[in-house]
């Protein structure tokens, strides 16, 4: 289950120097967040209608939180065939799956209840059965799933939740939108989730913020590091805000779909820039199971991935590691 990471956008506004090209700005809940869109449009045209419009359409499909949408009545045994947006996100949950060894797995949608973070029960309530969640066990794993053209075949005890991905599709399915109606330049904000295209009102890259991994945040000194975005998605995950604490043991909102337990590694958050949002948004949740470590190497081995990490060091001081690509667009 993905964290929701509160980033500010860094972005200085003046005229465009078009008289016909006007920046429109729409923000407004959504996904159990915010969203927060700007873009270039010419003659001013505002697009939020429609926009408002492509959330409903993929909390139709996607929102596990939605009794009336697809996945919630998959869910629940009905007899249904999969949608366009549906299949989208399957198969590149199914990419991820495959090229991350499991460590993102959309059907730990068991665990994820199991636990309580669905209805967010007190740490101090939450009874630690090893034994039940070991035995939810054999309901996990996206490769017993197979999606044949339009019907999806899911085992008896299996669910899934796409909520690790479906923000960061859904800033890709806005981009495509916008630039439907060319809007080439434009600043897209998801619960965090960020796809930043062409220059803002001042013919300047995009410049976005990214908070520190804290749980109490300074006005003053609240980034962890500024930088330009150019024609590039970004995605932060982190297990310092979603946790529950009992006898003085932290567990996190990421579940580890191999020991069912929620993920235990030094990383306090991961920042990741890909082409894609949701595949930026994925490869954050999946790191964030994988830890130190594997994160590096996989980056190391994947040309089109860079990543920010935040980590704690043996004496518990903050550590970082940043990918020479990310380094290189860092200001501040």
């Amino acid at each position: 289950m993905k964290n929701i990471l509160y980033l500010f956008l860094v972005i200085l506004f003046s005229c465009s120097s078009y008289d016909n090209i006007i920046l429109i700005t729409n923000s407004a809940q959504a996904q159990g967040s915010y969203y927060h869109i700007k873009y270039m449009s010419e003659n001013g045209m505002d697009y939020q209608f429609q926009i408002d419009s492509i959330f409903l359409e993929i909390d139709s499909s996607l929102s596990i939180y939605k009794d009336y949408s697809l996945i919630s009545k998959l869910k629940n045994g009905e007899d249904l065939k999969t949608d366009t947006l549906f299949n989208e996100v399957f198969l590149v949950a199914k990419k991820v799956f495959l090229a991350t060894e499991g460590n993102f797995d959309c059907t730990v949608r068991p665990l994820v209840s199991a636990w309580g973070f669905y209805k967010n029960i007190l740490g101090d309530s939450l009874v630690l059965d090893s034994a039940r969640f070991r035995a939810i066990l054999k309901d996990i794993g996206f490769s017993k799933l197979q999606l044949i053209d339009d019907s999806l075949v899911l085992p008896k005890g299996m669910s899934l939740d796409f909520n690790a991905i479906a923000q960061g599709f859904t800033v890709d399915v806005i981009g495509r939108f916008l630039e439907s109606k060319n809007c080439n330049n434009y600043l897209i904000e998801v619960g965090g989730e960020i796809l930043a295209k062409g220059k803002n009102a001042d013919e300047n890259i995009w410049r976005v913020g990214v908070d520190k991994p804290s749980e109490n945040i300074d006005a003053n000194e609240r980034f962890q590091f500024i930088l330009d975005l150019e024609n590039k998605a970004l995605a932060t995950s982190g297990n310092y805000r979603k946790f529950y604490k009992k006898n003085g043991v932290k567990y996190s909102h990421t579940i580890n779909p191999f020991t069912g337990f929620p993920a235990q590694n030094r990383l306090l958050s991961v920042t990741v820039i890909h082409d894609n949002c949701i595949l930026a948004d994925a490869y954050a949740t999946a790191f964030m199971v994988m830890g130190v470590r594997k994160t590096k190497q996989f980056a190391a081995n994947n040309s089109d991935i860079e990543i920010y990490l935040v980590y704690t060091g043996k004496n518990g001081s903050w550590k970082t590691f940043v990918s020479p690509k990310m380094n290189k667009r860092i200001v501040n």
